[in-house]
């Protein structure tokens, strides 16, 4: 009778041990699937955003065709300052200041930040915070937009770098390969103000605004410290990346209210109506 006991005990607990794991299976598939579902979202999101910056053109209106006509005027007028700022940085070179160059530098490295992106991406993913997910997925698109943007203006400017002594005013455009001429706008501040610029419009503070604007102009300044750019190259590289990464934040924000209300969402086993509030 004892084994008939135990035997039946033995069963009952294997039977919740493999009930446990088909549900603990079940449940790692449906989380699983439901982050393949969230993944896809942001990936058109992503695109769909990228998509809206890079047209928007053909959506201004005569204020905002007014307001870059000002940004190009600014930028212009900065080249003024091109050669008197690049013989303040030579008359300035000191170890402390390389020190700061090579560090303030890996801010605007393409790269370095769009892994940062993705990094806190699959840990917002991961961990189920919305806004860390969000927020990667915002400061990549805009790197990626801001970019996208900043390498067609280096094609088509195709400047002389400072280290070249050709002076300011040297350009071959359309020059595609040509790292001596590539100078107008600077890549790193275009990344660096991007990556700023995403954070300062999602945390909305004053402090941090400022914090990460600082950060972003120490990248400008390694680079014109490095004789990498001109100064109007730094300029045109903040006027480009800021007002993207302020559309791009506006945009989607906006998107995300207009999901409000009910919503047919596809799914592997067909659709499922979805009331979103």
């Amino acid at each position: 009778m004892r084994l008939r006991h135990d035997l039946a005990a033995g069963i009952v607990l294997a039977l919740f041990a493999v009930c446990g794991a088909d549900a603990a299976e079940g449940d790692t598939v449906s989380v699983l699937r439901q982050m393949r579902q969230t993944v896809k979202g942001d990936v058109l999101d992503a695109l769909a955003g990228w998509a809206h910056v890079v047209s928007s053109p053909v959506r201004w209106d005569g204020g905002d065709w007014l307001t870059a006509g000002g940004v190009v005027v600014g930028v212009s007028a900065s080249s003024v300052l091109d050669s008197d700022v690049r013989r303040m940085m030579q008359r300035n070179r000191s170890g402390l200041n390389d020190d700061f160059s090579n560090v303030a530098v890996n801010y605007g490295d393409g790269l370095e930040m769009l892994a940062l992106s993705a990094g806190g991406y699959i840990a917002g993913l991961t961990l189920r915070e919305k806004w860390l997910r969000e927020t990667s997925l915002l400061a990549g698109t805009a790197i990626v937009t801001a970019g996208t943007l900043s390498t067609l203006s280096k094609i088509i400017a195709g400047r002389a770098r400072p280290y070249m002594n050709k002076g300011p005013g040297v350009f071959k455009p359309f020059t595609i390969s040509a790292e001596d001429y590539a100078s107008f706008p600077s890549g790193h501040t275009v990344v660096a103000f991007a990556f700023s610029g995403i954070l300062s419009e999602r945390i909305g503070n004053l402090w941090a605004t400022i914090g990460l604007y600082g950060m972003a102009a120490g990248t400008a300044y390694a680079r014109s410290y490095t004789d990498h750019h001109w100064f109007s190259d730094v300029v045109a590289g903040a006027a480009i990346s800021v007002p993207v990464s302020r559309s791009l934040v506006r945009y989607y924000e906006e998107d995300q209210e207009e999901e409000s209300g009910l919503c047919v969402v596809p799914g592997i086993n067909g659709v499922t109506l979805l009331w979103r509030f």
